[in-house]
């Protein structure tokens, strides 16, 4: 039983390590001393190809190139396939917690489910008539980048309501984005 309790801290520690460290690469990579308020708004959870983050392709700051869309959805396919590896590691060691099997396992579902929701949504949006779509889901809210030099609001509207349907994140959190970084 003891074994547990150490093993239990020992995952925990990491988790909190891992956890700060992220939070200080953040500081020390995207915030360069400024804060403003949308730096605070929409925290950065997905990392871009080329070093391009979600929060620089949804303010503009940064130039989309042809190949854009496919090199970031095989490198979110490649990122997410991994991390699953790794969860499924976990929740098959013979020696390893229940509960962190469990917590692993659950992780699992949940990156599984939003890559479906992700795909599901870019999908519908290419079938609305857009060249291309990437789709951000976090908790509580959507950010999409559309393939499209500017968009009407019924377009903007279109992809709201896809979006919406899809996920279930309200209206007033979905941000959409051209790749001439013009938002909508």
């Amino acid at each position: 039983m003891n074994i547990f309790k150490k093993k239990n801290l020992v995952v925990f520690s990491l988790v909190g390590v891992l956890a700060l460290v992220g939070y200080l690469n953040y500081h020390m990579l995207f915030n360069d001393g400024v804060t403003t308020a949308e730096n605070e708004k929409a925290p950065i959870n997905a990392e871009l190809v080329n070093i391009e983050t979600e929060n620089e392709v949804m303010t503009g700051t940064t130039t989309l190139t042809d190949g854009f869309f496919v090199d970031y959805k095989i490198e979110r396919d490649k990122s997410r396939s991994q991390s699953v590896a790794m969860l499924e590691d976990i929740s098959k060691e013979e020696d390893g917690d229940k509960d962190t099997k469990t917590m692993a396992q659950q992780e699992v579902i949940n990156l599984v489910k939003i890559s479906e929701q992700e795909m599901i949504i870019e999908n519908l949006i290419r079938a609305k008539g857009f060249n291309d779509a990437i789709v951000f889901i976090h908790d509580g809210y959507v950010n999409v980048v559309v393939d499209a030099q500017q968009l009407t609001t019924s377009q903007a509207a279109q992809i709201q309501n896809i979006v919406n349907k899809e996920s279930g994140v309200d209206i007033e959190k979905i941000s959409i984005a051209t790749n001439n970084n013009d938002q909508s």
